[in-house]
């Protein structure tokens, strides 16, 4: 698989929610929502296309979009059709939640399925998975308010580039966490 394919798959997640933004400003509700879900079934497809295989999240968010999209055409109400980030962050987030609850970890586990050992103390990695499953609920919170309450083109922002910026910078805090815990684990090596 060539690197250009997994990029022409971050463009393509974004065209269901800007279609359906403009779309929405332009045409009556059930075109823009036929419209949503149609292209989310097609972004489905080309995944499966480039990559030869489908991320359960992929099929997950497709299938929430199907379900909500109908629920918004039956309402004539398009709030529920972006209520979808709502949905796919709280169902990660509480599947993750339930897992710790359990004990497990997903990201220990995913470390050990690829065989790369850990160099540090597990706890920091359930930690971060932790704070993953905060950032998730937090963000379905925001996105509930912007679908609820905002504007389209206010949710499509953050349902887009929104997104990445808000997880972008989580990751940065994230890492200056590490680096921390990392001085410290290491001063009480010495």
């Amino acid at each position: 698989m060539s690197k250009q394919k997994p990029q022409v798959l971050h463009l393509l997640s974004f065209l269901p929610a800007l279609a359906y933004w403009w779309l929405e400003e332009t045409q009556p509700l059930v075109i823009a929502l036929s419209a949503g879900v149609s292209l989310a079934v097609l972004e489905l497809s080309l995944e499966r296309w480039l990559t030869g295989r489908l991320h359960t999240l992929s099929k997950l968010n497709t299938g929430i979009l199907v379900m909500l999209g109908v629920c918004a055409m039956i309402a004539r109400e398009g709030v529920w059709f972006k209520l979808q980030p709502t949905f796919t962050g709280v169902i990660c987030g509480g599947w993750l939640s339930l897992n710790q609850a359990r004990g497990k970890t997903m990201l220990l586990e995913m470390m050990r399925d690829m065989n790369r050992p850990w160099p540090f103390p597990g706890a920091w990695l359930r930690d971060f998975e932790r704070h993953v499953i905060y950032f998730m609920f937090g963000f379905a919170a925001l996105m509930a308010y912007w679908s609820i309450w905002g504007t389209t083109a206010q949710w499509a922002f953050w349902k887009t580039a929104g997104q990445y910026m808000s997880f972008g910078a989580f990751m940065a805090l994230e890492f200056w966490w590490f680096r921390h815990r990392l001085k410290t684990y290491r001063g009480e090596e010495r």
